[in-house]
């Protein structure tokens, strides 16, 4: 995410939508989380959620970027389509490789990124170069050009100085968002909140459907009574993550991100657009993994892989969300009213669950938990609109 070409009058931004042409990116990214996603099933370890979580991020990054640069300029423009549509087979690359991107197939993850970046960077210096743009030409050179330098050259580079690279490339983007330099405050006021709600909320979407699809296709491989009630449970758990994120994660994001907007907080709308939603949809893969795992052994308890993926992801996903509350400046009071019970559901409920009771009752238990935060999430949300109308 860059600087922005200010609009002569200063105009306030136009409500804006999602075209065909980011749907159509989005399906490199079904497959990017499908394969990343695969590497949890069964009993994962700490080097299996470290290569997750190592190889998802600059994936991430590349699809918020994305989001951002079409949020800026459109997706209607014929040469903006042709350079990033150039990137589609990049991220499909890094999705090939991420079975092994960290071991033999490491240089081809780290080509895929590198083509990712210097498609973001054609489009933001091309943007550069014109007459009374605020945006430096160092920045796109700093942000995008350099680090598709570093993970170019990494491919080329054995183990372990090539992840040193990877860092160095990641951790100078990162740096450079998190000092804004470069970048102006016009830049935040011009965004469109409404694209970026939906963007987050399509992506969102494709995590999910991972989670649907690996309950179904693994109940297709264990087509069994207590696999069929295993697989019943996971939807309910997924379908409640869904109408928690949905009904309210989406109304809290839109009025949040309209109030940061209008308070010139930039910070806060580059930590829930580009950073928690990480959190979020990771907790969401590591569920999905776990539920399928419950499916396809469901009269046994849970190896401890899954276990940690299923009350891991659970808490990561609602601290995430409590984390967004905060940035967007909710009271702590407030989002600790149902932060804490779900603290107390996961660690006294979930977790004993998940460690003596088999995978079906497990995944049950998730439900239970899951649906009695969504409902707490709704008597709140009626306390708070009732709150203004009785004042």
């Amino acid at each position: 995410m860059q600087a922005y070409e200010e609009a002569p009058e200063q105009e306030a931004p136009q409500e804006q939508r999602a075209g065909w042409f980011e749907l159509f990116f989005d399906l490199v990214f079904v497959v990017t989380v499908s394969v990343l996603a695969h590497g949890l099933h069964g009993d994962p370890g700490a080097g299996e959620f470290g290569t997750f979580l190592v190889l998802f991020f600059p994936a991430w990054w590349a699809w918020a970027n994305l989001t951002v640069t079409i949020n800026v300029f459109g997706s209607d423009r014929p040469r903006g389509q042709a350079l990033l549509l150039g990137t589609m087979p990049a991220l499909g690359l890094m999705a090939a490789a991420a079975p092994s991107g960290l071991g033999e197939r490491a240089w081809a993850y780290a080509l895929g990124a590198a083509w990712v970046r210097l498609g973001f960077f054609a489009i933001w210096f091309e943007r550069a170069r014109q007459p009374g743009n605020s945006l430096p030409l160092w920045r796109p050179v700093l942000y995008c050009l350099l680090p598709a330098v570093l993970w170019a050259v990494s491919a080329a580079v054995p183990a372990p100085g090539r992840f040193v690279l990877w860092a160095v490339a990641m951790a100078l983007e990162v740096v450079l968002l998190v000092i804004r330099a470069g970048m102006s405050d016009a830049f935040y006021a011009a965004l469109s909140v409404e694209h970026l709600v939906e963007r987050i909320g399509l992506f969102v979407v494709i995590v999910l459907g991972e989670s649907v699809f690996t309950v179904v296709v693994t109940l297709a491989d264990h087509f069994t009574r207590p696999s069929g009630v295993a697989a019943l449970l996971a939807f309910v758990v997924v379908a409640e993550l869904a109408m928690v994120f949905f009904v309210w994660g989406t109304a809290e994001a839109a009025r949040g991100l309209t109030r940061a907007q209008a308070g010139g907080s930039g910070r806060a709308i580059r930590d829930t657009v580009m950073y928690l939603p990480f959190v979020l949809v990771s907790g969401i893969t590591m569920i999905a993994a776990a539920l399928g795992t419950a499916v396809a052994e469901p009269d046994h308890v849970l190896p401890p892989g899954s276990r940690w993926a299923l009350c891991g992801g659970v808490l990561a996903f609602y601290t995430a969300n409590a984390a967004i509350s905060l940035r967007y400046g909710d009271g702590l009071r407030a989002v600790l009213g149902w932060y804490l019970p779900c603290l107390v559901l996961s660690l006294a409920g979930l977790v004993p669950a998940s460690v003596f009771l088999p995978a079906w009752a497990a995944v049950g238990c998730a439900a239970a938990v899951v649906f009695t935060l969504a409902k707490l999430a709704a008597y709140r949300s009626a306390a708070r609109r009732r709150g203004p109308a009785a004042g």
